[in-house]
């Protein structure tokens, strides 16, 4: 029975499924006794919205926007993990809320309420200023969301008829993930990016009085009391474990750089993204309406499975799409399994344990990884397969769980291997000889250049130990936090392209060939201080300008002529020969406006931040050998060929 109630009026995987997707063929569902008039027409179409509403102020608000504009007050470690804490909190407190407090006859009010509560959550956190106010604004945005998604499922099958629920969820989700992934809005600045989430949900108000509240037709499945909270509870675990592995692979893919630059790097991969995102939502919606229930879920299972197992090594296929088809597949199952009960106490148990707690435990345990290991995708694996397949088929749960631990630890032992290679490739080459792995503690320059210091019994522990001969060229203690792939990658290959006048040789040879020696450098760099991103960003943004004195305009023409218009041109119009050579194209600043400057910056100050330190993450190296009144002089000319001098207020 509890499978016959999570799992569909069959057994979802077989002949329900065929008649299913039979009266799909037919045209059956169009003409379905719940939908039958033009009111029914305009409330499906308003809970596609509202629904992909939804999912749009979690995804670019929530997920990045917000944890950005943290991070721009030089949040990061405890201070960013309370903050977290807040939001989980408040996701919980607002979801066992909605439970109590949503009815029917209520509910356009209660869901116009938490819509407006996420845009004022959203205006508070561009207003916060300080741990304090950034605290109160994470926990409002977790307290409206938390209420919103609970409520919204619990309307959704009144709201759309139970022949086309899946559908419309499908259809918003996809819509949904697809415009979060276009490069113009993933891209955007977080402050850019919470206006937008502002206004989508001010936007979902008016559509949400379109949508019935009361079920007019079939009513929600009954089952025996016991069979509900058995089905209930064993959906909770699927999806927790689901939401668990893939917050787990987010993070890692978040804070690692190289592989957050194959997952999201380029306009065209994002495009990619968003075209697969769509795509499997939809796919996803269709299944459900279908009768194949539990389809969904274990091709997500799969999906993800198969993802992580390709992080950091080969990859048979992109492991980006991959992984975004199956974060799509299941994000429809996580709203659809509470709306078909049209019950308030399965979205709270769903979105509170499986949403927010699976969140947390993902993010908790993968915050010291760099990688997700075989046991931690094979504990999933076997904990849906348990939960969807039940009784006889325990034993080939457990013979999938043992599977994937051997598949899951190849992409560990890819990544490890590759940098182990890596570095076996930087003693080879001699890059030693001119590069040191030490930043010296007492000597304030070095931290402030090349990043925090590690204690010099763990600088000596490597095999052998690299903390150079003498220090030519950069340190690279922590150049995985200063250098992205592409541009090291680029560098390598021809230095003084990237650094005019560099005595770099180059090492285009080493990208030639079969055994992706330049590969495994590039890994090696990149894992080089990793670790250290969080403490590397809040130096940067604590540093200013010792004093704000500037060379001469022509001496910092003829020095962005030298080390800048390779990439920027000449007339900052961002047309340098090596514009395109980058996935991100530097701005053309007589025409666009900041990409990186809040409104109320001071201009100047952050355009010197990015001259000295660069983005990391991003194609934009830092000069961070460069003397103060250089880079401030460098600022105060990109500033004469704006088209503005002030930051535009959506930057």
């Amino acid at each position: 029975m509890a499978l016959a109630v999570a799992g569909g009026d069959g057994d979802g995987l077989g002949h329900r499924g065929g008649a299913g997707l039979a009266a799909v063929s037919s045209g059956r569902l169009r003409m379905s006794p719940d939908n039958p008039d033009a009111g029914s027409r305009r409330s499906w179409w308003a809970a596609l919205g509202v629904v992909a509403a939804t999912y749009v102020y979690f995804l670019i608000f929530a997920e990045f926007a917000l944890l950005g504009l943290a991070e721009r007050q030089g949040i990061a470690g405890t201070e960013m993990q309370r903050l977290l804490a807040a939001l989980g909190g408040g996701g919980i407190v607002g979801a066992l809320g909605a439970w109590r407090l949503n009815r029917a006859r209520t509910a356009r009010f209660f869901l116009r309420l938490a819509l407006a509560g996420c845009a004022a959550a959203a205006l508070g956190a561009l207003a916060a200023r300080g741990s304090v106010a950034l605290a109160v604004a994470f926990a409002a945005t977790g307290l409206s969301l938390g209420a919103l998604t609970v409520g919204l499922a619990a309307t959704l099958r009144a709201a759309t008829g139970p022949a086309r629920l899946g559908l419309a969820i499908g259809a918003g989700t996809g819509l949904a993930y697809a415009l979060c992934n276009l490069p113009a809005v993933f891209a955007a600045d977080p402050r850019a990016q919470a206006v937008a989430a502002i206004a989508v949900t001010l936007a979902a108000l008016g559509p949400v009085g379109w949508m019935r509240t009361e079920h007019g037709g079939e009513a929600a499945p009954a089952d025996a009391a016991g069979a509900d909270r058995a089905g209930a509870a064993r959906w909770v675990v699927a999806l927790l474990a689901l939401v668990w592995l893939d917050s787990a692979a987010f993070y890692v893919i978040q804070h690692t750089p190289a592989l957050r630059e194959a997952m999201w790097s380029g306009p065209w991969t994002l495009a990619g993204n968003a075209g697969v995102h769509g795509l499997f939502a939809l796919v996803a919606g269709l299944l459900l309406d279908a009768g194949w229930r539990r389809v969904p879920a274990l091709a997500a299972l799969a999906l993800l499975t198969a993802a992580v197992a390709q992080l950091g090594g080969r990859a048979l296929l992109p492991p980006q799409w991959l992984y975004t088809a199956g974060v799509s597949l299941y994000s429809v199952v996580l709203v659809y399994v509470p709306a078909r009960r049209a019950s308030a106490g399965w979205a709270a148990a769903v979105f509170g344990v499986a949403g927010w707690v699976g969140s947390a435990l993902g993010i908790g345990m993968a915050q010291d990884l760099h990688g997700v290991p075989g046991w931690f995708a094979a504990l999933a694996v076997g904990a849906v397969a348990w939960a969807l397949l039940g009784g006889r088929p325990v034993r080939l749960a457990a013979l999938a769980g043992v599977l994937v631990a051997g598949v899951g630890a190849v992409p560990a032992r890819a990544a490890d291997d590759s940098v182990a290679r890596g570095r076996e490739v930087y003693v080879r080459e001699g890059c030693l000889h001119c590069h040191s792995q030490y930043v010296r503690p007492q000597v304030a320059e070095d931290v402030l250049r090349w990043g925090p210091a590690v204690p010099l019994a763990e600088a000596k522990a490597g095999a052998p130990p690299l903390l150079g001969n003498r220090r030519q060229g950069p340190d690279l203690t922590n150049v995985g936090t200063r250098r992205s792939s592409e541009w090291n990658r680029l560098h390598l290959q021809n230095p003084r392209a990237i650094t005019p006048g560099s005595r770099m040789p180059a090492y285009a040879y080493l990208f030639r060939g079969v055994d992706n020696d330049g590969e495994a450098l590039l890994h090696y760099l990149a894992s080089l201080g990793a670790e250290r991103l969080p403490e590397r960003l809040a130096q940067v943004q604590a540093w200013r300008p010792a004093a704000p004195t500037s060379i001469a305009p022509a001496r910092a023409k003829e020095i962005f002529n030298r080390s800048c218009a390779n990439c920027h041109g000449t007339e900052g119009r961002g047309d340098g020969p090596l514009a395109w050579e980058f996935s991100v194209r530097p701005p053309v600043w007589r025409e666009d406006g900041w990409r990186h400057v809040r409104a109320g910056d001071d201009v100047e100050s952050v355009l010197s931040r990015i001259i000295k330190f660069g983005l990391p993450g991003s194609p934009m190296a830092g000069h961070e050998y460069l003397p103060d009144d250089v880079v401030v002089g460098l600022a105060r000319h990109v500033q004469t060929w704006h088209k503005s001098a002030a930051a535009k207020p959506t930057e």
